[in-house]
């Protein structure tokens, strides 16, 4: 895996972890407008990733 490969797999698995440490009332009420408001990456491709792995951890 290149390094940069390796470095979006980390941001993946940044936004699943932030997922799991939502309480399962945050989690129930969780929408995509809330959730992009969690992302702390603003540029490409680095936010899908972390969203993609944040969608992952909360909607499975």
């Amino acid at each position: 895996m290149s390094d940069a490969g390796f470095r979006l797999s980390r941001i993946h698995a940044e936004g699943w972890k932030k997922a799991q440490e939502l309480s399962a009332v945050e989690s129930e009420d969780m929408d995509l407008t809330r959730a992009a408001e969690l992302n702390p990456y603003r540029s490409e491709p680095e936010r899908s990733r972390w969203n993609a792995g944040f969608e992952k951890g909360i909607w499975g």
